[in-house]
């Protein structure tokens, strides 16, 4: 397995930084974010030096690079232009600003301030990586749509259940879907009206992609969560939302996949109700559900 469910680079050439800024990305000054989103478009010399670097990246520092051409089977001239590509001028400068986001815990054996820290970690990449406008952008997606499906399997199901029972609250019609032949019967029905929200931390779980891309075809405004860029949730979604993956941590025990997610969730239902109707429906709803009990 290589680091690929989790982790990310920049790059600074100036064609791809065009590119991302048309497609109004967030250009991220963390090494490790941009790794992420790019993984996909590097040759293959280069995914195994990426990969390298992801399961070594305490220890990089203090290598040279040579040393890391002979792990890697690379020349040093192929490393030299990796490191380019992710915005470095040079191997040295790549270890520095490696070197600056690797964090450990002082307490490695303490659980709770482990735990403490890798959720400390991921929400701050999130936040890092969050383009605001992106989520403005989705907020009035969802005011303006006549339904909403959320899509998600595993997990990611049960983040779409959770973003479902938020907005019901609100008076928005919305809807969950956690299988996979509904999702494609619910998609060959959906308008131009529409809302369909993508949830998939790796960007390739097929059926969720596959029911995108028929609500696409329906018209529906489709919008994709996911750890990576140029994946088929990606390519498909109108408009993408990138969240750092748990893999990052180098921490095998940590299995919340959903922590990233549901901080989008979290601020996506925080500035929908900043709307009048929609704070007001929540209370009520609130109300109602305190009477009951």
């Amino acid at each position: 397995m290589n680091w690929l469910l989790g982790s990310r680079l920049m790059r600074t050439d100036y064609t791809k930084v065009n590119m991302f800024w048309e497609r109004g990305f967030v250009m991220s000054s963390s090494v490790i974010d941009m790794l992420q989103l790019e993984y996909q478009r590097f040759s293959a010399k280069e995914k195994e030096i990426a990969d390298y670097v992801m399961r070594n990246k305490s220890s990089i520092n203090n290598i040279n690079i040579r040393d890391l051409a002979a792990y890697t089977n690379a020349s040093m001239s192929t490393i030299t232009r990796f490191c380019k590509k992710v915005g470095c001028s040079t191997f040295v400068d790549f270890k520095i600003r490696l070197n600056r986001e690797v964090d450990q815990p002082r307490n490695q054996t303490d659980f709770f301030i482990r735990t403490q820290q890798i959720h400390n970690d991921i929400i701050n990449a999130t936040a890092e990586m969050l383009d605001t406008d992106r989520i403005e952008q989705v907020v009035q997606y969802i005011k303006k749509a006549r339904k909403i499906y959320v899509y998600g399997l595993g997990s990611s199901g049960l983040s779409a259940l959770e973003f479902k029972y938020r907005l019901m609250r609100m008076d928005i019609v919305i809807d969950a879907v956690t299988d996979s032949h509904m999702m494609i019967m619910s998609a060959s029905l959906l308008g131009e009206d529409d809302l369909v929200i993508g949830l998939s931390n790796s960007g390739r779980t097929l059926e969720v992609s596959d029911a995108l891309n028929a609500a696409k075809k329906r018209g529906s405004k489709v919008v994709g969560i996911t750890n990576f860029d140029h994946t088929p949730l990606s390519e498909v979604s109108d408009l993408c939302i990138f969240t750092p993956d748990i893999g990052r941590t180098g921490d095998v025990h940590f299995i919340n996949s959903q922590l990233a997610i549901i901080y989008i969730l979290d601020v996506i239902s925080l500035l929908l109700l900043e709307d009048e109707h929609l704070l007001h429906a929540r209370q009520q709803t609130l109300k109602a559900l305190y009477s009951a009990e």
